[in-house]
């Protein structure tokens, strides 16, 4: 944590906000899609399969003229009005996403044109799940140093694209499987200097690069520009656990030495929730009572980049968190990357 003679600038949360789709999918109407697309190759998951490995009972999809950055703008909407600010006093927007409208340019411009934002400097972060962690970090940083006052960090995330229907075998659901635990969401903040000490007091992300072909969407880039076979998500969700379980746990144990604290000094822990079964895990390992986490995985899925901070904003609803609460971030991401953060709201 930072030390100063006068009380340090920190990027706090002044408003939260986030956005679901109106479309309610079981995790039986997903093996209803896989058994009808796959009928040509007389391919049917085992009835009930979804939710027994992955502990997903429904999530939401998007319609398909809806893209990333509409959601993303619904819930930066909701956190303008919860922080009490028009979308002219914000002068940085930082799209944290996952998912994209588009390759080029920006998707950060589309969201600020679809605001009204007039004269905010944009640009995207992108990092897997840890997208909007990484954008507050980053935001946390140039407010820090003063080059901004007032902070728009967003994410819309439509990994329902990226699901293959259609299933030759086991061996192709298994490298699908991921997949079906996904749903679509948006998520925004808007962070403003204080020196109050609220905010951002701690930050730490490590990287394990050499697992970065476990989970994959290859297609877009310069390996696979333009075709169709890797258009669709790809991985290895028991090696994705033993990476993060690898990595995780220590990164965590670093957090609470460095800060003399422990979860009992949270009132609330974010967790990036990739299934039900991961994350029972991680409260077994940890020992953080589920009396302070938000659980959504069963409802909505794996929301990716967007989780956290829905979360968090379904804490504030509901009472959990509140002014001068503390909260603890502990992110996922594919690639891999982890992260903590503590924040005083």
């Amino acid at each position: 944590m930072t030390r100063s003679a006068r009380p340090a600038v920190r990027a706090a949360i002044a408003g939260v906000g986030s956005w679901v789709p109106d479309q309610v999918v079981t995790s039986e109407e997903v093996e209803r899609r896989i058994t009808e697309a796959s009928h040509m190759h007389n391919f049917a998951p085992r009835p009930g399969v979804v939710t027994e490995r992955t502990g997903v009972r429904e999530r939401r999809y998007k319609l398909p003229h809806e893209n990333a950055s509409d959601m993303a703008v619904r819930a930066a909407e909701r956190a303008l009005e919860q922080a009490g600010a028009s979308i002219d006093e914000i002068d940085l927007i930082i799209f944290a996403s996952s998912s994209q409208d588009l390759v080029e340019p920006a998707t950060a411009h589309l969201v600020s044109y679809k605001l009204g934002a007039d004269g905010a400097m944009v640009f995207d972060v992108k990092n897997a799940c840890n997208s909007f962690m990484n954008g507050m970090q980053v935001a946390d940083g140039l407010i820090r140093t003063g080059q901004y006052e007032k902070v728009l960090v967003c994410t819309g995330e439509a990994p329902s694209e990226a699901i293959r229907w259609e299933l030759k075998d086991e061996e192709q659901m298994k490298r699908s499987f991921a997949g079906y635990t996904f749903g679509d969401a948006g998520a925004a903040m808007v962070l403003e200097g204080r020196s109050d000490g609220t905010g951002i007091r701690y930050l730490d992300f490590q990287a394990a690069s050499r697992h970065w072909e476990i989970c994959t969407l290859r297609a877009g880039g310069t390996m696979h520009p333009r075709d169709p076979e890797y258009t669709y998500f790809s991985g290895d969700g028991n090696s994705l656990r033993d990476a993060f379980l690898e990595l995780g746990p220590q990164i965590l144990f670093d957090c609470f030495e460095r800060t003399k604290t422990s979860f009992d000094d949270y009132d609330v822990v974010i967790f990036h929730q990739v299934t039900g079964p991961f994350l029972d895990l991680f409260l077994t390992i940890s020992g953080v009572p589920e009396s302070k986490i938000v659980r959504t995985i069963d409802t909505l899925g794996n929301v990716a980049s967007a989780t956290m901070p829905l979360q968090l904003g379904r804490a504030i609803d509901d009472g959990r968190a509140e002014r001068g609460s503390n909260v603890l971030w502990i992110g996922l991401a594919a690639g891999i990357s982890v992260g903590v953060m503590a924040t005083r709201l």
